[in-house]
């Protein structure tokens, strides 16, 4: 089995590792259902004093399941369960509060009040109470079904987001406890292409991106995969007749290559890695950050 089908969590809190038991322990996720394989299953970042890692490749040879059979119709049954929906009235109660948002807020600074709206209201960004300030990215499939909505917290005069003392990033269904919840992530801003079926659409990695390039290059429909390794066959099937170009982050260019390689319609933009500088690949700069520069203008 390929480890490829899984990643590292990431923008989580770690947990106490199985082996040191200090808290730095990230888990891994299986990238199709964005749920972990088990508690075991994760890396230790206390690389040099621990050195826990147990791949899931491992685990499940370790269970006994053999990657060409159980293992792979385990994940099957786990695709082809119904995914779990929000009911639109939690959505709806979301959207207020933007003098309070401080993803909106920053918004405002880049594009002015009007155009900020007018992206809220294109990508139905919400308010949460979670952590004060916080922002909802939903995601909204191409039938209007709202998968969940991942909840991040941002600095509202840099944009960044908060990683210190933790990483504030979570899930709406996790935050109101719902359960039982079966997480089948779409792509952020999926029910774009249904109200504008003529507009090509462009793929980038994270949400912020997403909104951004909508900012500055109306003339694609931005959507987001919502994570490096949710990038895959699956999710651009609601795009099958649709002309779709790739904007990979540094680094992720050969990946997303891979996959577009079988998909007739769809290309991936190499110009982030034309235009890249060693001090850029070292960041992992994506497109927003080159939007955002002033001394490189918009692409």
């Amino acid at each position: 089995m390929a480890d490829y089908r899984f990643a590292l969590e990431k923008g989580a809190l770690k947990h106490a590792c199985p082996a040191c038991k200090k808290v730095r322990f990230v888990r891994y996720v299986d990238t199709a259902t964005g749920e972990h394989v088990d508690d075991v299953v994760g890396r230790c970042d206390r690389e040099d004093s621990c050195g826990y890692h147990l791949r899931p490749s491992e685990y499940f040879s370790r269970k006994g399941i053999k990657p060409t059979g159980t293992a792979i119709r385990a994940r099957e049954a786990v695709e082809q369960r119904e995914p779990s929906f929000i009911d639109p009235s939690i959505l709806q109660a979301t959207l207020a509060q933007y003098n309070s948002n401080n993803f909106c807020r920053w918004l405002c600074s880049i594009f002015g009040q009007q155009q900020a709206f007018e992206l809220t209201a294109t990508y139905r960004i919400g308010t949460s109470k979670h952590w004060p300030g916080a922002t909802i990215f939903w995601q909204i499939d191409q039938h209007h079904n709202i998968r969940s909505g991942k909840i991040m917290l941002y600095n509202p005069q840099t944009g960044k987001r908060i990683r210190h003392p933790f990483n504030h990033i979570t899930w709406v269904h996790k935050a109101l406890n719902i359960q039982p919840y079966h997480l089948n992530q779409c792509l952020f801003g999926e029910h774009l292409p249904t109200a504008d079926p003529k507009k090509p659409v462009a793929i980038v990695e994270s949400e912020k991106t997403a909104i951004i390039a909508a900012g500055f290059i109306p003339d694609y429909l931005w959507l987001a995969t919502a994570g490096k390794g949710n990038l895959n066959k699956e999710k651009l099937k609601p795009l099958n007749h649709r002309h779709v170009k790739l904007y990979p982050d540094l680094g992720a260019c050969e990946k997303w290559q891979t996959i577009a390689a079988s998909l007739p319609n769809v290309t991936v933009s190499t110009i982030l890695e034309q235009r890249a500088t060693p001090a850029d690949r070292t960041q992992g700069l994506d497109l927003a950050d080159y939007l955002l520069d002033v001394h490189n203008p918009p692409l």
